[in-house]
């Protein structure tokens, strides 16, 4: 049976990893093993996590050996309003299960397998949030999918409802090959995790701040924790700015540049925020011109935050309470984790003493000490705020030694990111869209099919609707030979010619009767005789839909309407060939008709639909429209217009309609719409195209 869905906030993450438990292990020594294998996996990812500067919490593993769920290693984290951690952390869960032997990964979120999300387009259709549950893992560095059985031997070993974890788990591990996910959807997440580790460097910003020395010996010895202050800061409330106003713990007095690392996220939080300190603070910006204007916004805005955090925590309980201790050099945990460091490279062959080994030392405790004391449980949090009052009694800092090194610190980095220019969201859909995307013509513009526009238009009115609506037919699709269908009104003609019911004697009437067209219609009383004589009964021919159509067409054919429409070219001997000999049931019905009009053309379907596509595609002048979204549906690449073809575009506003004398007789315009001029379009800008002109 399947485990309770957990609801998860939305910027929230969960992640699980099942290793190989040795079968011999009681529960006592369950625990003691997985510690040993969390150390092991830590040491592993300390080298891409140790300096990283999270949105809101950190990557963590705590052991969880209760519960329904086999033995494993729980971690959730809070990414906030920076995706890229999320997926930060779908590449380190890669790379373990890569590296360690029999280790399985599960991770989920808000949206359960958002993994998938990034193969929409090659998912198999089974796949649906609901088939899907509990159906996705990482294993051995690759993405795996419990497929549903196909045969009753795939029953035994594949789960045909919901299974649950345990049981998943284990169909991964004896099932491999069958649940390893296609190379197109392989493809499709590693091309997103494959921007790791470099997309963390990428998102680094070093900017200058104009801060209190305090506030930059802080930042300089625990970099990471600028993202609470920026985060403190971005979600203030009129409670936390009282505290603001006197600046107990970061006063402006003191302030230094100093070169603040940031995310890119975090420094656009902080530059889309605008404010202005209140007076008694004794906060003071320069004019917005001057050149360290944003040094002094930003100095200030990281300031508030930290204040902020410890006004929170202002009693000394608190702060005494949520002490870490830090690891000692004789306890056995520690010492099994930094051996691992050091066979893993982490010190970079520094020799031991150095100060940039000492540096790496020090992120290596913290990071240990941070992931002893993880506490993930539902609505904990951390005490940011403590932590920041206890380095205020321990840093030690010279303000005269920070303000003469501001001389040397490196420039800022250019933030010309924040801008968006069109072209660089072009190469970011370009990007998106993959090398699969059509190519654009020698021209610059798209290319486009308009023998492609109508069969596709013809291949979606001919599919059938379902409960979850029409299925949108795709270029190469084959169609599903499997669905049964049933044409009810073949079957019912069937069995009338096999009992040869007479439809004059019967009770019920033709296929028509229903719209009230019988077959003792006054237009069909006058037809003569048959010349042959039969067997049978003389039955009056039924006239079939088509034959309608074929009637209406011919009326509406010397009308505007009929007008309207493109028609088939004529055939070579001129206007006045025969036209085709209708069917011996139609044969009486299409007499009369064929010979009052003999110049009749039939209408040109496939260019109609194009002609009134395209006019629909140029009315919306570039924007999302009916037309463009079926046709991008169907495969059809629509192309953009440029800024030429938008002003040919616009219809040109008619000229004000002059009076005419009631002696000279008018033609009045049809008040229906002309299927010219009928468009999928709901913009109203399109003048339609007529045919005639008006006196």
């Amino acid at each position: 049976m399947a485990e309770k869905r957990k609801h998860l906030a939305e910027d929230v993450v969960e992640y699980f990893l099942f290793p190989t438990l040795p079968d011999s292990l009681n529960k006592s020594e369950v625990a003691k093993y997985l510690e040993e294998l969390l150390d092991s996996y830590l040491a592993f990812v300390s080298p891409l996590v140790v300096d990283y500067i999270w949105q809101n919490d950190p990557f963590s593993l705590v052991v969880t050996a209760e519960g329904d769920l086999p033995a494993h290693l729980y971690g959730r984290t809070s990414f906030g309003d920076n995706i890229d951690d999320e997926w930060f952390i779908v590449y380190l869960l890669f790379k373990l299960t890569k590296q360690f032997s029999g280790l399985i990964a599960r991770v989920v979120d808000n949206d359960e397998e958002f993994m998938l999300i990034e193969a929409a387009d090659v998912l198999p259709k089974w796949i649906d949030p609901e088939t899907v549950e509990n159906r996705v893992y990482i294993y051995n560095g690759q993405l795996h999918i419990i497929p549903l059985p196909q045969s009753p031997a795939d029953i035994t070993s594949l789960p045909g409802s919901v299974p649950s974890i345990s049981d998943a788990v284990q169909c991964v591990r004896t099932c491999s090959p069958a649940a390893v996910a296609s190379a197109s959807i392989q493809q499709a997440v590693q091309t997103r995790i494959n921007e790791f580790p470099a997309k963390t460097k990428e998102n680094i910003h070093y900017a200058h701040c104009y801060i209190p020395a305090n506030l930059a010996a802080i930042l300089e010895k625990r970099p990471h924790l600028v993202s609470q202050g920026v985060l403190a800061f971005y979600y203030r409330d009129p409670i936390d700015l009282r505290s603001c106003r006197t600046m107990q713990y970061f006063r402006p007095g003191t302030r230094v540049i100093s070169r603040v690392k940031l995310t890119r996220c975090l420094y656009a939080q902080l530059m889309q925020q605008k404010f202005q300190p209140d007076k008694r603070s004794g906060w003071v910006l320069p004019s917005s011109i001057n050149p360290k204007y944003k040094a002094h916004d930003l100095g200030m805005k990281l300031a508030h935050g930290f204040e902020i955090l410890c006004a929170r925590c202002s009693s000394n309980k608190s702060k005494a309470g949520n002490s870490k201790c830090a690891p000692q050099d004789n306890d056995m945990r520690w010492n099994r984790y930094l051996q691992s460091l050091k066979e893993r490279g982490f010190f970079r062959g520094e020799i031991e003493g150095s100060k940039l080994y000492q540096q790496l030392m020090s992120d290596a405790r913290q990071f240990y000490t941070d992931q002893l004391q993880a506490d993930l449980r539902e609505g904990s949090k951390r005490n940011t705020g403590g932590e920041i009052l206890r380095l205020l009694d321990s840093v030690e800092f010279d303000i005269e030694a920070m303000r003469k090194a501001e001389a040397d610190l490196s420039p800022p980095d250019d933030d010309g990111w924040l801008n968006l220019t069109p072209e660089t969201l072009d190469d970011m859909m370009r990007k998106k869209a993959g090398p699969n995307s059509t190519e654009k013509s020698s021209n610059g513009k798209d290319p486009i099919d308009l023998s492609k526009v109508a069969d596709s238009m013809k291949a979606f009115v001919e599919k059938i609707s379902g409960v979850d609506g029409v299925e949108i037919p795709v270029e190469g699709e084959d169609d599903d030979d499997d669905d049964i269908q049933f044409d009810s009104t073949g079957f019912i003609s069937a069995m009338q010619k096999m009992f040869e019911f007479d439809d004059n004697d019967s009770g019920s009437s033709s296929d028509m009767s229903e719209y009230g067209w019988e077959d003792s219609d006054q237009d069909f009383d006058d037809q003569p005789p048959s010349g042959k004589p039969s067997k049978h009964k003389h039955k009056a021919a039924v006239p079939t839909v088509k034959d309608y159509m074929d009637l209406m067409d011919r009326e509406l054919a010397p009308t505007n309407v009929g007008k309207s429409f493109e028609k088939e070219p004529q055939a070579e001997n001129g206007p006045h060939t025969q036209p085709k000999t209708p069917t011996n049931k139609s044969q009486n019905i299409n007499r009369d008709i064929d010979d009052e009009d003999d110049d009749f053309q039939p209408v040109n379907i496939d260019v109609n639909t194009v002609k009134n596509m395209l006019e629909s595609i140029g009315a919306q002048q570039g924007l999302a429209g009916p037309a463009s979204n079926i046709l991008n549906s169907m495969g059809v690449n629509v192309p953009q217009p440029n800024a030429e073809d938008r002003e040919e575009n616009v219809a040109p506003v008619p000229p004000p309609r002059k009076r005419t004398p009631k002696s000279v007789p008018t033609k009045r315009p049809s008040s229906r719409s002309t299927p010219s001029s009928i468009s999928l379009s709901s913009s109203n800008n399109a003048a339609p195209v007529k045919k005639e002109t008006n006196v």
